[in-house]
């Protein structure tokens, strides 16, 4: 049973230990070793759960801004107004898919030491992967490039094309 998060106790360099190559030249009791690498567990497991709650928030603030704008755009009619709209519903969407791509890195690397340490202390995987590994955050980056460059396209029909939408 893991123990509720506390601080860790300092290392006691003066005891050998078979550690002591993987420490560096510092030394520790295997108990002291053994609750910093449950207390980083702990922690990792709640570093992996916030990212994932990133992970599939931003496609949906991105969706969601672009609609935002471009309605608020929408309500005057004027064609330059609908062109930055769209333009900047482009940059926010690129930027929100720079975001989701950095989050997806994030959680990637969370996960993989979260898997070292389960199979250290022989404990049952907390996170699993449902489907294809990466498949749902290619499709999320996709999407949110696509959107980006559906923005930019627009954006050109309304400046270049006067009467192309609407």
């Amino acid at each position: 049973m893991l123990r509720k998060r506390k601080s860790v106790k300092p290392v006691d360099a003066d005891v050998a230990t078979p550690f002591a190559d993987y420490l560096e030249g510092m030394s520790c009791r295997i108990e002291d070793r053994c609750e910093a690498l449950l207390y980083q567990y702990d922690r990792c497991c709640d570093d992996w759960r916030h990212h994932d709650a990133i992970i599939w928030e931003m496609p949906l603030a991105a969706v969601t801004a672009n609609a935002v704008i471009v309605w608020a755009a929408a309500s005057g009619h004027r064609r330059w107004q609908l062109t930055m709209a769209w333009a900047i519903a482009a940059i926010v969407v690129a930027v929100m898919s720079m975001g989701l791509q950095k989050q997806l890195g994030y959680a990637k690397q969370i996960q993989r030491r979260i898997r070292v340490i389960e199979e250290e202390f022989g404990l049952p995987a907390v996170t699993s992967q449902v489907g294809r590994p990466g498949l749902v955050g290619t499709m999320m980056n996709w999407m949110l490039r696509l959107l980006a460059v559906a923005d930019i396209v627009v954006a050109a029909l309304f400046a270049f094309v006067p009467r192309a939408v609407l």
